[in-house]
């Protein structure tokens, strides 16, 4: 029976690939002789293990395969989509790499379901993209009620505009991807006499507000924000719908009674 190299959920390999209820190490399927059958999961076309110039380790198609999902993914994308995965699985969920619609609408590269039937579309993002493309994939997964969140290495001009965290690139090409940029805020409200001393008499008597700087491990965020403990925070203006990081839902509620309790009430009528 030839091993089914997983290109889209083992596309980079740390040491070892496990597959069909079997462990092998990678010298048991790089330059061996005779070389050991290699499918691609995706597609069926035979495949081989190959090392990068930079030292990472991922398979490859034997010849060009254009029909395949797969074809064409760089080992950074696939070591992605694999890390994406695995922390959806750890939290507690089911994932599905290069999972579709049924109607063909859309093609996530990692769709998560939780037990009560949510879906959530986690998208590796490493190359750039226009923010049109982007808010329209959105718009595609939003409309069949699938949650998504977007996740790139780049200052993305589309950051700001759909659900998404920006990674630190692994320090080296065998490394896994585990960090994210500051993206997780915290509302407080302060007594200004506890900031101020002496209070200004110009000051508010609260000192209210967004603390930013907080980074979080890939695998945390992801938990996170598929258990519910962090969702985006947005602004909605009449030109659409902005996205500034991540918060818990208490402070996202907090930030909004907040700012409901400050509006000055209009005056009464002569």
């Amino acid at each position: 029976m030839p091993l089914t190299a997983r290109l889209h959920g083992h596309g980079t390999l740390d040491a070892t690939l496990d597959d069909l209820g079997r462990s092998l190490a990678w010298e048991a399927v790089h330059r061996v002789r005779p070389r050991p059958a290699l499918a691609c999961a995706q597609c069926g076309g035979p495949m081989h293990a190959k090392v990068s110039g930079r030292g990472g380790r991922f398979f490859a198609h034997d010849r060009r395969s254009p029909a395949c999902t797969a074809a064409g993914e760089t080992e950074e994308h696939r070591s992605l989509k694999r890390a994406l995965a695995a922390a959806a699985r750890k939290a507690g969920h089911r994932a599905e790499l290069e999972a579709g619609a049924a109607h063909g609408g859309w093609r996530a590269d990692v769709l998560v379901t939780a037990a009560g039937g949510r879906r959530t579309a986690l998208e590796a993002q490493l190359s750039s993209a226009p923010l049109d493309d982007v808010l329209a994939r959105t718009r595609r997964y939003q409309d069949d009620g699938v949650g998504v969140v977007w996740f790139t290495h780049r200052a993305a001009r589309w950051l700001g505009h759909v659900p998404a965290a920006r990674l630190y690139p692994p320090a080296a090409p065998d490394r896994p991807w585990s960090r994210l940029h500051p993206l997780v805020s915290r509302f407080s409200v302060v007594s200004c006499g506890e900031v101020c001393d002496p209070s200004p008499p110009w000051h508010s008597p609260v000192h209210a507000g967004w603390d930013r700087g907080e980074e979080r491990a890939l695998t945390e965020f992801i938990a996170d924000a598929l258990n519910g403990r962090l969702v985006p925070r947005t602004t909605t203006t009449a030109l659409g719908t902005y996205y500034d990081g991540w918060a818990a839902p208490e402070d996202v509620k907090a930030a909004d009674d907040h700012a409901v309790s400050s509006q000055v009430a209009p005056p009464a009528p002569a």
